[in-house]
């Protein structure tokens, strides 16, 4: 990533370049993007086509375009840009379980950041009631993001856990091995992902935006808010999702014009 392009990047999710390279800056970072980039599919729900991952495209879709995406193009190329800037990151496969029964299936891509010996979870492109920020793999105390709280366990496995809690109750949402995972492995997944009739991303339309105090989400004909801890849903039309769309969630869909 050329440096115009990390300062076109930068302009686009509203942040400055970090002065130092710190989970306080990473945090900065990572919420700017989930403020300004939501998480998306209406590329494969709309005009039915499978994501490219191409870095070039990539830039091109959520920069230029000023488009969002599913977690295989905004963690990738927030990754990028975090590699750019001079972060030590790497990405990993994540199983997503949400108190399902498990194993489940690799079918998320997340960032871990190293501060020295300390590793960070990040992630901007969960499209879900995930968490919206960076965790700590070593703290496995209450970790409060934006009105939420995560707790992140490590198994004898070897495995991370991230668990989200709810007063009493305790979901297992997130699981990842520390180990690093290459292009050639999301550019499967994204295959099967973004493009068999199976997956769950090209069924109906599935938005998420971070506001400062929460976030708001489209999931099919439901629009959620939620804010300061409480959420609040309604059932809209297809008009009234497509207007919803454009003036919440930023975005502009050629295949609606």
């Amino acid at each position: 990533m050329t440096d115009f392009q990390i300062d076109q990047y930068l302009k686009r999710i509203g942040a400055e370049r970090p002065h130092d390279l710190s989970p306080q800056s990473l945090m900065a970072l990572t919420r700017a993007h989930l403020e300004q980039v939501p998480f998306e599919v209406l590329e494969m729900t709309e005009a039915h086509t499978e994501p490219s991952l191409e870095p070039e495209a990539l830039f091109e879709k959520i920069v230029t375009n000023r488009r969002g995406g599913y977690c295989f193009e905004l963690n990738k190329l927030f990754f990028l840009l975090l590699e750019a800037l001079g972060f030590s990151c790497y990405p990993v496969g994540v199983r997503v379980l949400m108190g399902r029964p498990e194993p489940r299936a690799i079918s998320h891509r997340g960032i871990v950041v190293c501060f020295g010996s300390e590793k960070w979870y990040c992630d901007v492109g969960f499209g879900g009631q995930g968490p919206k920020g960076i965790l700590s793999l070593s703290d496995s105390g209450v970790q409060a993001l934006t009105y939420e709280s995560f707790r992140v366990l490590r198994e004898d496995s070897g495995s991370y856990v991230i668990v989200y809690l709810d007063g009493e109750t305790q979901t297992r949402m997130l699981k990842f091995r520390d180990e690093l995972w290459l292009d050639v492995d999301f550019a499967l997944l994204n295959g099967y992902y973004g493009s068999h009739s199976r997956s769950p991303f090209i069924q109906r339309k599935i938005l998420y935006l971070c506001r400062p105090q929460g976030w708001i989400s489209l999931v099919g004909d439901t629009f959620t808010e939620f804010r300061c801890g409480t959420a609040t849903a309604r059932t809209v039309t297809e008009a009234e999702a497509r207007t919803l769309v454009k003036t919440q969630f930023g975005l502009h869909i050629p295949q609606w014009d």
